[in-house]
């Protein structure tokens, strides 16, 4: 999971419902699940309580009056079904105001737009622990109104969740909150919380996957659209896997099937998935939605606190739209001893919680607010998700491979092993790489967030040195009970992605370059980095991907630089970290890292292949943070194009995007003749010819919508999209 100030980067704004579009029945079985989910409960032994929850489309036909659940382990040679029964009667989600509510058409009503939830459980026994069970249900059909799916209205849906309590007996697996999110706004930007967590703790990691029919069955993606790239958008959709916030900007109106895989991990062993299958609808807004700051006003949305400490804090609402009166309700809630209450107008909600000793934990306790108007027929609601990370609150004990005991051996534990690069203290006594709290005596040195430099001793010998990566990387992604409160942030330099083409072939190698820092906004005093790099796997052999450091800003590997890599082809990430190990801080701009892939050859047609920066952290050479501004690109896939495109022709980069005022424009080696911006209609609309490396041009005056920007040379061209709003 991130660390604080990584977290806050992610904004946890979250649109919850406020209109389903749906489809005509196009049979008499046709078009009312619209979404579901399954999970599940330990009550004893190999006794578990599940739980189904379907999404119906209101104009379908009715929920059964019983939903049979398959459960099967393909080691045991085991399956069976069990009928659930639902809890209660349907309850409505649809987002309609209370005065319009008994014309929705769930109530029998003319307001055509509406969504049900039903949710059945049971008691299921399982015949004995295995690595491998399934829990699954599949219905018959989907509507015909997605467009990212080929003929949808001619597939069924499948939910499935999955458990091993053969190795992990005793488990739960991870809940869902609130009411899924469906509904996006063409042309905004908008953060989607799948509000999830888990009551055992455990890690958890958040994919896109493909939607399903059958265990086997993947539904047929529309040209253009894929797992990772689900909504017709005009920048990338972008999961954050620790943390399940989905950024989209949609660009049209339209309703897709999205896919969601939460995977449990405890001691970095998987032993739980739970897939959320839903479709989600682009329109156009009539309310301004109402929204809620982070903690006591700010923008930061999570927090530390010690085992006996009161949390304590505020929360303001805001609605731009006169005369609306908003709610404030608390749907998840970190512990049953917290409370929430909201008072005023508009409100203002305060939050209370004194965690104990049990409630150390490396996962962040996390509860949403969602904010709702009173504007009708359909209210506007949003929810926000806020993270009380609680801490051990000592770093006595050395886990090998937490270099900076932060809870994770991950690639942030390089920078704080290339900060005490050299450094030396005294040998820790029955030292080992095993995954376990290791007492050590302090050394003289700390970083300036206060852990010692012991930490970094990864392998106990009494000295930091290249040796000491052997442990993060025989430990990497495992996790423990303790975390710390990070140092302020400092300067926002950029970290910028440049694909060496902008249209490739299938089966044909290319590179995305990363570059730190440009010569107008330059990197200060900066020591380390490490960051992951998101791709689309499907869209890449992802054997063939490789890092290389060509012209590193920060020096030569295992010179006067270290560096950890690693690929991760499921859910799709690259893992690069380097630290100067000097203690001499940089300061300037240059190259980072190049990553070498090679196109797949199983497209159809031309799709956009993105390559995005995320989960940034950076150091200066006394430990403190540095926030860092991440820039991603994406290059045409084009099957009809064939051979190695030339990795040299017309690079630059833009930034930022989407842009309102000027945009910033960095080129490489080659400065084209002209740059032409024309409309998605081809009209030009502005020439400059380019005498810097670096240039920026004022949009403010172009109308509001999508551009896109030309490098001409005489035998090369080059184009990137971009949006002004």
């Amino acid at each position: 999971m991130k660390t604080l100030y990584r977290f806050k980067q992610s904004v946890t704004r979250v649109l919850l419902p406020l209109l389903f579009l749906t489809a005509s029945l196009s049979s008499v079985h046709a078009s009312h699940i619209v979404g579901g989910e399954i999970t599940y409960d330990w009550l004893s032994g190999n006794v578990y309580h599940i739980k189904l929850a379907l999404y119906r489309d209101c104009q379908g036909v009715p929920f059964g009056s019983t939903a049979n659940i398959q459960f099967s382990s393909a080691s045991l040679g085991f399956s069976s079904t069990q009928p659930l029964s639902p809890i209660g009667v349907p309850v409505e989600i649809t987002p309609i105001c209370t005065a319009s509510l008994p014309n929705s058409y769930c109530n029998g009503g003319t307001l055509l737009y509406g969504v049900q939830k039903q949710v059945y459980e049971g008691v299921v026994t399982l015949t004995a622990p295995a690595s491998d069970w399934v829990f699954s249900y599949s219905d018959c059909c989907r509507n015909a109104a997605p467009v990212n799916i080929v003929s949808p209205n001619s597939h069924g849906s499948y939910f499935e969740a999955t458990l091993d309590n053969l190795n992990t007996p005793f488990n739960n697996s991870v809940q869902f909150a609130a009411v899924p999110v469906n509904i996006l706004y063409k042309n905004a930007t908008t953060y989607l919380n799948w509000s999830a967590w888990d009551p055992d703790m455990d890690s958890l990691v958040f994919e896109l996957v493909p939607p399903r029919e059958s265990a086997a069955g993947n539904l047929p993606y529309a040209t253009g659209y894929s797992a990772q790239q689900p909504v017709g958008a005009s920048q990338p959709t972008i999961l954050d896997p620790a943390t399940g916030i989905l950024e989209v900007t949609p660009n049209a109106l339209q309703t897709d099937i999205v896919c969601i895989r939460v995977s449990e991990y405890r001691s970095g062993i998987l032993i739980s998935t739970v897939y959320r299958d839903l479709q989600i609808t682009v329109v156009n807004a009539t309310n301004t939605l109402p929204t809620l700051t982070g903690i006591g006003g700010t923008n930061q949305y999570s927090t530390t606190a010690c085992p006996g400490d009161t949390v304590l804090f505020t929360i303001n609402s805001f609605d731009p739209d006169p005369g609306q009166s908003l709610t404030l309700t608390m749907d998840q809630n970190p512990a049953p001893s917290a409370t929430f209450t909201s008072a005023g107008s508009p409100p203002v909600g305060t939050f209370q919680w004194i965690p104990g000793p049990g409630d150390i934990s490396s996962q962040p306790h996390v509860f949403t607010v969602r904010v709702d108007d009173d504007f009708c027929d359909y209210y506007g609601t949003q929810t926000y998700a806020y993270s009380i990370w609680v801490n051990g609150c000592a770093n006595y004990d050395v886990w090998p491979g937490d270099a900076n005991s932060d809870g994770n051996a991950n690639l942030y534990d390089l920078l704080a092993l290339g900060l005490a690069f050299n450094d030396n203290g005294p040998v820790r006594p029955a030292a080992s790489l095993n995954w376990s709290a290791q007492p050590c005596p302090d050394w003289t040195n700390s970083f300036t967030s206060g852990i010692n430099h012991k930490h970094a001793d990864c392998d106990g010998n009494g000295t930091v040195d290249f040796a000491d990566t052997s442990a993060i990387i025989q430990n990497y992604g495992l996790n423990h009970p303790l975390r710390m409160l990070p140092a302020a942030l400092v300067g926002i330099p950029d970290l910028i992605v440049t694909s060496s083409t902008d249209t490739i072939g299938t089966s044909a190698q290319m590179y995305f370059d990363i570059s730190l820092g440009t010569p107008a906004a330059p990197a200060d005093s900066i020591y380390g980095l490490a960051f992951r790099l998101y791709y689309d796997p499907s869209l890449i052999d992802t054997n063939s991907v490789s890092v290389t450091y060509p012209g590193c800003m920060f020096g030569t590997n295992g010179t006067n630089m270290v560096t950890v890599n690693r690929n991760w082809s499921t859910p799709g990430y690259v893992d690069i970290a380097l630290s100067r190990i000097d203690q001499l801080n940089l300061t300037g701009n240059g190259p980072v890292a190049r990553v070498t892939v090679v196109t797949t050859d199983n497209v159809s047609g031309k799709v956009t292949l993105f390559a995005t920066p995320a989960d940034v952290e950076a150091v200066s050479a006394m430990g403190a943070p540095i926030n860092i501004n991440p820039i991603g690109d994406s290059v045409i896939i084009d099957p009809f194009l064939t051979g190695i495109a030339n990795p040299d022709a017309l690079q630059f980069s833009i930034r930022p995007v989407p842009v309102h005022d000027r945009l910033y424009i960095t080129f490489g080696e080659t400065l084209p003749e002209e740059m032409v911006v024309t409309d998605l209609a081809g009209r030009a609309v502005m020439h400059f010819k380019p005498e810097s490396q670096s240039e920026s041009i004022q949009v403010n005056l172009l109308t509001p919508g999508a551009y896109m920007l030309k490098a001409v040379n005489q035998n090369a061209i080059g184009a990137k999209k971009f949006l002004v709003y």
